[in-house]
């Protein structure tokens, strides 16, 4: 009764915020639209608890609650001995051995099996919001839904202002898609990712297009950039290129294509000849350890997802060879003949029709006679597509290549209503819209 409580207490200051912060202030959008998105966040968020709660109840292998249990060990140290609490959260000293007890308690704390991440921030944010939540679970929840609704928001702002007219089909393709909204709606890293990686490019918006540059700006850039890298380093290193393509379509309006062609060959050599420098190996090394901790873990834990996917070697000749391959079972599988669970079902059943939504938007783009398409097109196009590519390079696991293609996915679908013609695409709701 208690963490119902609390949790709707919760919730209403997050409604309250709502109303009152400027991001979620637009001209074509009301204040309680956002309102009901938090909402239907709040029962994902919900749907995900029941799952791992009814479906997969071992809680060290559930993804929304290894970090929370894990977070209870630094959270005791804090009425024990608050120096080890202050220390293991903020990172100051967290290496002193007397410290490694509580590291040994974690089954998480060393956890290196998932791609280029960092369990250990979750596991700190966790115990961080303990001091509020009394150690239930559910206000965490609705935090990282309130959360992840500012990053989503901060990415369909930057969409609409390149697409205006169609808030819409936008509106379902950033926050209604089943996989978007289940992954971003619980004690998750994607939640998480989905609020660093969209306050960040909506704050790299501002400072770009923006007519006045101030300080705050640039601090909230630092402090967006250092949450994404604590949880998903590379997925800093796949924007570095299209942010700088899109500083530089200012100066080559005309040759934008080509700006970003060049700009991503340049990269992609500077990071060949530079990885064992920055990464410690090179890529094709560094990916195919990482594919075999993917085939490691799927044994380990008997996953019932498992896909053949082609085996790398550690060469570039086979990273290369194997994109199209990649790209495809990222975008399309589990396809409906996949079918082992309830969540595979929602999945498929949502990859299908992405495949008639793709279909539908060629088809209309080639009866389309002006196929102009804003700066952000290009940018989201290589940037989804380079997230597609390396989870399905690595990630033979379908479970886990439905979350990790989120952070991508709302990108994808911009760029496909961005083909579509704008009378097609600009749907009217008196209801989500204002002044229709």
């Amino acid at each position: 009764m208690l963490e119902l409580f609390l949790s709707i207490g919760y919730a209403a200051f997050f409604v309250f915020l709502i109303g009152k912060m400027k991001i979620f202030k637009t001209e074509a959008i009301p204040t309680h639209t956002y309102k009901l998105l938090f909402l239907v966040k709040l029962a994902a968020g919900f749907f995900l608890y029941l799952i791992y709660t009814r479906y997969y109840p071992d809680r060290s292998t559930a993804d929304i609650f290894r970090y929370f249990d894990d977070s209870d060990i630094m959270y005791q140290s804090l009425f024990t001995k608050p120096y080890d609490f202050f220390r293991m959260l903020t990172g100051f000293h967290a290496a002193d051995p007397d410290l490694q007890p509580y590291y040994d308690a974690m089954r998480n704390w060393y956890n290196t099996d998932m791609i280029f991440n960092d369990t250990r921030t979750m596991i700190r944010f966790s115990a961080l919001m303990k001091i509020f939540s009394m150690r239930l679970y559910y206000p965490h929840a609705v935090l990282m839904c309130f959360l992840s609704l500012l990053g989503l928001t901060g990415i369909y702002r930057l969409f609409i202002s390149a697409l205006p007219g169609r808030e819409l089909v936008l509106m379902v393709a950033v926050y209604l898609m089943p996989s978007t909204i289940l992954w971003t709606s619980g004690l998750i890293k994607e939640a998480f990712l989905m609020f660093a990686l969209g306050m960040l490019f909506y704050t790299i918006q501002q400072i770009i297009e923006g007519n006045r540059r101030n300080v705050l700006q640039y601090v909230k850039l630092i402090v967006f950039l250092y949450c994404l890298f604590l949880i998903k380093p590379y997925i800093i290193f796949m924007m570095i290129p299209g942010v700088t393509a899109w500083l530089m379509f200012k100066y080559f309006p005309t040759r934008r294509f080509v700006v970003l062609l060049s700009t991503y060959a340049i990269y992609a050599a500077i990071m060949i000849f530079s990885a064992e420098v920055i990464l410690g190996q090179k890529i094709p090394n560094l990916l195919t350890s990482k594919q075999n901790e993917f085939y490691f873990v799927a044994e380990r834990d008997h996953a019932n997802s498992v896909i053949d996917i082609p085996r790398l070697d550690g060469t570039y000749t086979t990273l290369f060879k194997n994109a199209p391959q990649a790209f495809v079972n990222v975008l399309f599988r589990p396809s409906i003949l996949e079918i082992k669970n309830p969540l595979m079902l929602f999945a498929a059943a949502e990859n299908f029709f992405l495949i008639l939504f793709i279909l539908f938007a060629v088809i209309m783009a080639l009866k389309n006679k002006e196929r102009e398409v804003p700066d952000l097109f290009y940018i989201a196009l290589f940037f989804s597509s380079a997230i597609f590519v390396l989870t399905g390079l690595v990630t033979p696991i379908l479970g886990a290549v439905v979350r990790y293609k989120v952070p991508a996915y709302p990108f994808f679908l911009f760029v496909v209503i961005a083909i579509i013609p704008r009378d097609l695409a600009s749907v009217k709701s008196r209801w989500f819209l204002k002044n229709n």
